[in-house]
């Protein structure tokens, strides 16, 4: 069944809405490149001789209507005969225009109704008065040839003739080029184009864009979209106690959220992670760490991306000792966690990075540790390396509640997405749904629900936070 075309329309307007500047674009430069060509141009002037045709006939009613179809025959020959040598070179004569038979044949046209005796010749130059004494000439000369074409004999009236009703006059504005036409016409094309292009970049663009995008890759719930507010370069945790921004908002939707996924046994040791690198998996965990602190429960947030770690220097807390310690042998798990920037919060960060990452997160000390924590927090949030790149994350799984993968708005895609998910549930682990981040403010839920106070500057976790150092150290590790 087709769908309702109310939602036909909502889609319609949210495809030019995303891509109205791919439109804009090609109907600007298509319409330039028509003015252009318009303008370069030479302006062309036309003017036109009008013939009327008549047969001899008796004077009665039968013979006028003869001689009446007769004209109207004659006017389709007549048409055809303009453009002959004859015609043309006596019209050249007549006017002593500087061109040859060809070129008055190129500048000319004709025209007529078939149900009337009236023919037309047009004369097309750039200069109008050339045009105007083409088509008179080759008028007179028709007149004249027609005369004698038609006559049987010097002794006899011409069985037909030619009269100039209408002599051709000089145009004072040309026909040719049509800017405006060719303009408007140019930028309806470009419209189409653009059109076709924006088809082609839905049809073969899979990066994810909004929350229905994201359940139609993976048969999992969106439990928060986080909205892009600006980076928090200074400040990569967001204060909840100061103001609500829609970030904030955001995050405690998702520690909302997740509280529902299930009722009876809600998750308290959770995993984030994501398909790739750069799409948010570590903003997502330190903010919901603090949002979940913030509800006054006791969190522990644990590093676990034993290959790129970024907690210590987002937090500003040592980074030496750590997790991988603990891993070793060097203490109980507890010896090793820091108080963090949030009340209510605590940290346990990688520690030094060790050559087997894999098979120290794999390993029964990991899980005890895991069970450790979880013994002595309300909710434990362990950051990990991506997905498709490494193993880790789906190792880590075993040991925990429930996984968060986090996506990031018009850059993940939505077969990595699925890659990433059949990976997880391969791995056995149970995936709790999907974070949207780093949506355009526009496109949120919640561009209508912030209620930030006067003056307070609106920050996300959802675009840059520490995780976007540089363009460079974006794309050469794992960050928001």
């Amino acid at each position: 069944m087709a769908p309702p075309r109310s939602l036909s329309i909502e889609h319609l307007r949210f495809l030019i809405g995303r891509n109205w500047w791919i439109l804009a674009m090609a109907g600007a430069v298509l319409g330039c490149v028509g003015l252009a060509y318009s303008l370069l141009q030479t302006p062309m002037y036309l003017s036109t001789a009008t013939l009327y045709v008549t047969s001899g006939s008796e004077p009665n009613t039968s013979s006028a209507y003869q001689g009446s179809l007769a004209s109207q025959q004659r006017v389709a020959s007549y048409a055809e005969l303009i453009a002959s040598d004859v015609i043309l070179r006596d019209a050249l004569d007549r006017s002593g225009l500087q061109m040859n038979a060809d070129e008055a044949r190129g500048a000319l046209s004709t025209s007529s109704n078939p149900e009337t005796v009236l023919l037309s010749i047009s004369a097309k130059d750039r200069d109008p008065a050339v045009a105007a004494v083409l088509a008179n000439s080759v008028a007179d000369s028709m007149t004249a040839y027609v005369e004698q074409l038609e006559q049987p004999s010097e002794s006899s009236e011409p069985l037909a003739k030619v009269t100039v009703v209408s002599p051709a006059i000089a145009s004072q504005a040309p026909v040719a080029p049509r800017t405006t036409r060719n303009t408007l016409l140019a930028i309806v094309f470009g419209l189409g184009l653009g059109g076709l292009i924006a088809t082609a970049r839905e049809r073969f663009d899979t990066r994810i864009r909004s929350g229905d995008e994201v359940q139609r890759s993976v048969a999992s719930p969106v439990l928060a979209e986080i909205p892009t507010e600006g980076a928090l370069d200074s400040r990569p945790v967001i204060d909840f106690a100061v103001g609500s921004s829609r970030a904030a908002e955001g995050y405690r939707r998702l520690r909302t959220n997740l509280a529902f996924v299930s009722v009876d046994q809600p998750p308290r040791c959770i995993l984030v992670t994501s398909p790739g690198p750069g799409e948010g998996k570590t903003t997502t965990s330190l903010n919901l760490a603090a949002a979940l602190a913030e509800d006054g429960n006791r969190v522990v947030l644990v590093d676990a991306d034993l290959r790129r770690p970024s907690i210590a220097r987002c937090l500003g807390l040592t980074g030496a000792v750590g997790l991988t310690n603990y891993l070793r042998g060097d203490g109980v798990i507890s010896d090793f966690v820091q108080n963090g920037p949030v009340e209510n919060l605590d940290v346990l960060v990688a520690g030094a990075l060790p050559p087997n990452p894999a098979e120290l997160l794999g390993s029964e000390r990991a899980r005890e540790g895991i069970e450790a924590l979880r013994t002595g927090y309300e909710f434990v949030v362990v950051d990990t390396p991506p997905v498709l790149p490494v193993a880790d994350a789906a190792i880590l799984a075993q040991y925990v509640d429930g996984v968060l993968v986090v996506a990031r708005a018009t850059r993940t895609r939505s077969q990595d997405l699925s890659t990433a998910f059949d990976s997880l549930i391969t791995a056995n682990s149970t995936p709790l749904g999907v974070v949207l981040n780093d949506v355009s403010a526009h496109d949120s839920r919640y561009v209508y629900y912030s209620y930030e106070q006067s003056g307070a500057k609106p920050r996300t976790a959802g675009s840059a936070s520490c995780d976007h150092r540089t363009n460079h150290e974006a794309k050469s590790s794992e960050h928001v």
